[in-house]
């Protein structure tokens, strides 16, 4: 029975760990601000998938045109050879695991992959033939010992509240790794465990994240990690579980700055950002970072005829009192103390004068109280008007 506090020596959540969870979260509240259309989710989800499946087969070196692998996971050609039925057994792997979401990781989980990953892919390969003795291996068992481990393992993760699952994630990816597994596949075990991890937690950007990219970009240090060295004389130096988890946070950090930069592409397409002046970029921008904030202020600060205001003047750039009049169906003295106790809380600024005098977002409100309860530590203590993570 493996104790809970078994790793607990072996990692220390640092300051670099908080920080990439915050950025996860405030990613994940942009993509909830931006409000994609539910066909554009779609698409991207169905991109994830497609990246996932090409790049962690490229790991192993079976490298195919991602137009191809689009095909086959979107079902508009057959596999033929074992490269491109490689490609659809996990399709097919990651299918089965995200169709049992709900269930604890399990020994059974991992001889089922296998049968997918290896035992089918070897029966269904048009490459197999009567010559070929691996159409005729028998299925493969763990060694009692790496059974043993994983078992061990999969019961502290199923029961541990202590690390955060993204820590987790990289804590079962690395030590499916450390173990001797089956001939074939370790790194596409680890990589579709991790992402059944990830989901199973709602870690995963609604899922949109494929860390295999990131994996593949830094293939040789990763290799490192759990290829065998046949040469004594030098042997691998074994790494440390603190160094196998910065190095997994780093990658994690880089695909989240893909994401926001997918996210930001999108939101810019809504709002023609270049047909914008620079003045107009530059508060669409702020929007982008700090629009989500809005949602999370109560209503003892702003009601929500307010925050439907300053929704308007994020889009608009800038509003008048007249437009919001006919807007909200109200009368001008309404909307006039609205602006007075926006302006109170520096959210908004005026610019022009008389009958031009318009509001405009404040794009110091970052700093101000009684809002300022509302941003990051990270948010209060910058001098710049950037997102954790992001320049």
């Amino acid at each position: 029975m493996i104790l809970i506090n078994k790793y607990e020596a072996a990692i220390s959540i640092d300051e670099a760990f908080v920080q990439y969870q915050h950025q996860y979260e405030e990613l994940k509240k942009i993509f909830d601000f931006i409000d994609l259309p539910e066909a554009i989710v779609e698409t991207e989800k169905l991109n994830s998938s497609i990246l996932r499946n090409y790049y962690a087969n490229a790991i192993d070196h079976n490298l195919l045109e991602i137009k191809t692998v689009k095909y086959i996971i979107s079902r508009n050609i057959r596999p033929s050879g074992a490269a491109e039925s490689a490609i659809y057994q996990f399709y097919k792997a990651e299918k089965y695991l995200f169709d049992n979401i709900n269930q604890p990781l399990t020994i059974s989980m991992v001889y089922h992959l296998h049968k997918i990953l290896v035992t089918d892919l070897l029966l269904q390969s048009s490459e197999s033939n009567l010559f070929d003795n691996k159409s005729f291996s028998q299925p493969e068992r763990l060694h009692p010992e790496s059974e043993l481990e994983l078992e061990n393992l999969f019961e502290f993760l199923n029961s541990d509240t202590e690390f955060h699952p993204i820590i987790q994630s990289w804590m079962l990816h690395f030590k499916i790794l450390s173990l001797p597994m089956f001939a074939e596949a370790k790194n596409k075990f680890a990589s579709l465990l991790q992402s059944f991890w990830l989901r199973k937690h709602n870690m995963d950007l609604n899922g949109l994240l494929s860390l295999e990219h990131e994996l593949y970009i830094k293939k040789n240090e990763y290799l490192a990690y759990f290829l065998e060295n046949k040469n004594t004389e030098s042997p691998v130096q074994e790494q440390s579980l603190n160094e196998q988890i910065a190095f997994g946070l780093s990658l994690h950090a880089n695909q989240l700055t893909r994401m926001y930069q997918l996210l930001q592409s999108y939101f810019r397409k809504q709002i023609d950002y270049e047909k914008l002046n620079p003045r107009q970029k530059n508060i669409m921008n702020f929007v982008f970072q700090s629009g989500y904030k809005l949602k999370e202020i109560d209503d003892s600060i702003l009601n929500k005829r307010q925050k439907l205001i300053m929704y308007i003047i994020q889009h608009r750039g800038f509003v008048s009192t007249k437009e919001l009049v006919s807007e909200f169906e109200c009368n001008r003295k309404t909307i006039q103390r609205d602006f007075v106790h926006l302006l109170e809380l520096n959210l908004v600024k005026i610019i022009g004068m008389g009958s031009a005098l318009k509001y405009s977002l404040n794009l110091d409100n970052y700093k101000q109280d009684p809002i300022n309860q509302y941003q990051s530590e990270y948010l209060k203590n910058s001098d710049e008007q950037v997102i954790l993570g992001y320049e």
